[in-house]
């Protein structure tokens, strides 16, 4: 034997046996950074496959977005949002197909979130009433059904005794 193949031996059977079976390094983790017994590296597990035209629409338009409002703040919105505000803004600059799209899904009768009110002299008189009197009549809201059912009979009773003297 030579020289270099004895040096050799003793470097392999020395060694070796002594290291320690804990030894931190490639494809052996430290032990609090392993997985623990019954978990799984990747609990979320992976994405649903998207199988459809309309399901990839659903996931497109429920992404966030960012983008600069008029003040220059950065805010956060859904794609639907954004593209709904562009079909908005389209419509109102006179784009000639984004109007025949509100026209024809009859988007322009919405109502706004206020209705309009008719005035009418007479019912000035009941929201007037209706303010003077508004915390009692929730507080008959309150009353059981049943008691409410025998305190308005009383009270016909009494207003129509009143009101035909």
């Amino acid at each position: 034997m030579s020289k270099k193949s004895k040096k050799n031996n003793k470097k392999r059977s020395g060694k070796q046996s002594k290291k320690k079976s804990s030894n931190v390094g490639y494809c052996n983790p430290p032990k609090e950074y392993q997985f623990k017994s019954g978990q799984s590296g990747n609990p979320k597990g992976r994405p649903k496959k998207i199988k459809s035209v309309k399901e990839g629409i659903e996931v497109g338009l429920g992404k966030n977005i960012r983008i600069r409002t008029e003040n220059g703040e950065i805010k956060f919105i859904t794609c639907a949002e954004a593209l709904a505000n562009k079909c908005i803004a389209d419509a109102l600059e006179n784009d000639g197909p984004t109007r025949r799209m509100f026209l024809q899904k009859g988007l322009f009768e919405l109502n706004s979130k206020e209705p309009e009110m008719e005035y009418d002299p007479e019912e000035e008189e009941v929201i007037r009433v209706e303010k003077t009197y508004g915390s009692i009549l929730r507080e008959w809201a309150r009353i059981p059904e049943h008691l409410r059912n025998s305190f308005s009979k009383l009270l016909t009773e009494v207003l129509q005794e009143r009101l035909g003297q």
